[in-house]
């Protein structure tokens, strides 16, 4: 994974090929996402270390071609239609240490190694929790418990005045 500060030469180009068989994408050694409808593709990214589910977030082309040349993680942002470079604000930057496609190559899965932040511990979630996926679900019931015992940092500490992402 090449990464360039500004002192140094600009990041490679990445290249996504065209998608022409079954073969090519499945078994073949030729990085062809396919993007959805919106230009998205699926990105899980989980703690190289401990294995846990941090977040389910989306990237469009520049974000995975972004992820790829700094081994930081981006994202597109669905609410604010934006680029995001994780922890450019919070200070909560996702470094990457494996990128992994999926065998028909519409999902992406970064295993990360998380920074603490100026007012936080390591965490990915915006709400204060470590992962996104802090709650859980009882089966039969649908009732919803908690499956961290307590915020990692206080969002307003962090974000200040920024807008809440969530979309009702």
């Amino acid at each position: 994974m090449t990464t360039s500060t500004p002192d140094t030469h600009p990041p490679e180009v990445i290249h996504f090929a065209a998608r022409t068989s079954i073969e090519q994408v499945e078994e073949g050694h030729d990085l062809a996402p396919k993007f959805d409808q919106d230009g998205l593709i699926a990105c899980v990214t989980t703690d190289a270390t401990s294995g846990e589910v941090l977040m389910l977030g989306y990237m469009n082309r520049d974000a995975l071609e972004k992820t790829i040349q700094t081994g930081e993680a981006h994202y597109w942002s669905r609410s604010r239609q934006v680029l995001w470079h994780k922890g450019a604000t919070s200070g909560l930057v996702q470094r990457v240490v494996e990128i992994r496609i999926d065998d028909d190559q519409d999902a992406v899965w970064l295993r990360v190694s998380l920074s603490a932040g100026t007012y936080a511990a390591p965490a990915s979630c915006h709400v204060g929790y470590r992962s996104c996926f802090y709650r859980t679900i009882e089966l039969q019931t649908g009732k919803i418990g908690y499956a961290e015992n307590a915020k990692t940092f206080d969002p307003k500490q962090v974000y200040g005045d920024a807008p809440n992402p969530t979309i009702l």
